[in-house]
């Protein structure tokens, strides 16, 4: 049987609401088990504009991946207080491993200015004591580049994070350390690129990677761009047994965007999994209009947004964080 994701008829899951640090949007998720509860780790930006990184929490008994807790401190994780640091303008893309018997949460990070002054993005790190009260590191950023993801393998932490191309578009790149602080620029890989063959979902860029492992398998699943360089219409999955060569799963996507119309119609980002029992639970970022195509005003933003790159967002088109399921194995292929 195919490997294919459903929605949640009750999507999205968590709305972007008025008053909240997440009223314009709420995206990139992020689940990590950490002293016996579940933390749901997500980038919020609310009117000042700022992304800013949250956590919603829920106990294993009270887990069915729908409902969560917020936390009454959000954001816990703030954009830096003077213009001159390198995340003052956007903190985003949480990822997130236990080590040291600490949380470690790796982000995105965008200074004020980073687009006038052509500066260079990094991936920041925070490390707090109970998964609520961050402290970044003084040496950040620790990598160039963005959208991490973070593994733990035979003693070496795994950075992943995506980087442009001279041709525009996103790959994927690994830097190993021991330290999950120092990753050594002569460890960098390129683990992951688009098929560059005509007519499949990602032909022509790579978007926000996710990793789980199952027995002696690492499991990725990656947003796939077909036209534009950060605008992925499914997700697709690969998998490896040593983190740093993947093979593509032969049926993807296995997860595609809405019907036109929908909340999740224009794009997909971070398809982040959990395995409990024999069900297979992914939560995404999507966005979209959610205007229906009920008047000519509301087909015209559907077709800017799914068919223009970021058509209308933060205008008429915005990210919310929905759930699909997939019950069964993943087997062999």
């Amino acid at each position: 049987m195919p490997i294919r994701f459903h929605r949640f008829a009750g999507n999205p899951i968590i709305p972007r609401t008025a008053g909240s640090f997440y009223s314009i949007h709420v995206a990139n998720p992020d689940i990590l088990l950490f002293q016996g509860e579940y933390y749901f780790y997500f980038r919020g930006q609310a009117e000042a504009g700022h992304d800013q990184i949250g956590v919603a929490l829920a106990t294993p008994a009270q887990f069915d991946g729908i409902h969560w807790n917020m936390c009454p401190e959000n954001p816990i994780l703030k954009v830096g207080a003077k213009p001159s640091d390198f995340d003052s303008g956007h903190i985003l893309d949480p990822a997130t491993i236990v080590l040291n018997g600490q949380v470690w949460l790796y982000y995105s990070a965008h200074n004020i200015d980073w687009k006038k002054r052509n500066v260079p993005s990094g991936v920041g790190l925070a490390i707090s004591s109970d998964g609520i009260h961050f402290e970044k590191h003084a040496e950040n950023p620790v990598v160039i580049g963005t959208a991490p993801e973070v593994v733990l393998f035979q003693n070496q932490v795994y950075l992943f994070f995506q980087r442009k191309n001279q041709h525009g578009f996103f790959e994927i790149f690994c830097r190993q350390g021991t330290d999950g602080i120092h990753f050594p620029e002569s460890s960098t890989t390129r683990v992951f690129a688009p098929s560059g063959k005509p007519g499949t979902f990602d032909q022509f860029s790579i978007s926000t990677v996710r990793i789980w492992q199952e027995g002696n398998w690492f499991y990725m699943t990656y947003g796939g761009c077909p036209r534009f360089f950060d605008y992925p219409s499914a997700i697709g999955l690969t998998r490896s047994r040593d983190l740093l060569h993947w093979e593509r799963y032969p049926h993807n996507p296995i997860f595609e965007r809405g019907p036109a119309g929908s909340w999740d119609e224009a794009a997909l980002w971070f398809a982040t999994v959990l395995k409990k029992e024999n069900q297979y639970y992914l939560w995404y970022e999507g966005a979209g209009t959610g205007l229906e195509l009920a008047t000519p005003a509301a087909i015209e933003a559907s077709e800017q947004c799914r068919n223009q790159d970021y058509g209308g967002y933060r205008q008429f088109s915005f990210s919310q964080i929905g759930l699909a399921t997939f019950q069964g194995e993943i087997e062999d292929w």
